[in-house]
């Protein structure tokens, strides 16, 4: 008798603790988000995982970062890991001609992170003028601090995964470049691997709640390949060992586009 009762209890254990897991999951989603539980936690995790990050990807980003020039967009700055990278530097050499950086906007939402960020900011005002908006790139455009056709570049470095609605910042990002302008990314995207690609939608709901919003299975780089407007994009892998595929890219508006 109690054999037949405990396994009639089992389904029932197993529905009450997946539905309480669930509960719990939006619970600490919403009052976490609320009362800027994540970003908080998140500022600390990047604290340690940011700089080992940067150095693994730094031969990348000084690579990409070098095609920036005349008025900079850096969505998503975090602590300024991006500034230290543009530079105008050597700017006349080679095939690489472009004009200087003048100007940057930087877009940091986070609360937390904006001390490190001015810091970093009046570390490169010797460089170029910089400009910090304390709001998200969709608060920012909404509020008209950002014009169409404004930006000769503009930077997503490690940040797209992030965006609750990328496929709308996407669509801003290419109208606030002037034609011709470059935009500039560096991602995580979903493997190619099937059993990781598993792994990731597996892992995806713990990871976006603990990473402030990122997602592993996003297919960036992707959706901005197959956007209209572009007059040329290029994407390459990185292929060096990490737990991740990235990807980098430039991705050149049409000269002909206006807004």
């Amino acid at each position: 008798m109690n054999n037949i009762l405990s396994k009639q209890s089992t389904p029932v254990i197993v529905t009450g603790g997946f539905v309480s897991a669930i509960v719990l999951y939006h619970l600490i989603d919403y009052y976490g988000s609320k009362y800027h539980l994540k970003q908080r936690f998140f500022n600390n995790l990047w604290g340690y995982l940011g700089p080992l990050v940067d150095i693994k990807l730094s031969k990348f980003k000084k690579e990409l970062f070098s095609e920036a020039s005349g008025k900079v967009l850096d969505v998503g700055s975090g602590v300024g890991p991006t500034f230290k990278y543009l530079t105008n530097d050597n700017i006349n050499d080679g095939d690489n001609k472009r004009p200087p950086i003048t100007h940057v906007v930087s877009i940091e939402p986070n609360p937390f992170m904006q001390q490190e960020l001015s810091e970093a900011a009046n570390k490169a005002s010797s460089k170029f003028e910089v400009t910090i908006l304390a709001k998200t790139i969709e608060q920012a455009y909404k509020d008209g601090n950002l014009g169409n056709e404004t930006f000769d570049t503009v930077i997503c470095n490690l940040v797209l995964c992030s965006i609750p609605d990328q496929d709308k910042v996407l669509i801003d990002i290419q109208n606030l470049l002037k034609p011709g302008g470059k935009f500039l990314f560096i991602e995580h995207v979903s493997s190619d691997k099937v059993l990781n690609r598993w792994f990731e939608h597996l892992i995806n709901p713990l990871w976006s709640l603990i990473g402030d919003g990122c997602e592993l299975d996003r297919i960036t780089h992707e959706k901005i390949k197959n956007m209209s407007g572009w007059e040329k994009v290029s994407i390459s892998q990185i292929k060096i060992k990490q737990p991740f595929k990235h990807i980098y890219g430039i991705a050149i508006k049409d000269s002909l586009t206006t807004k």
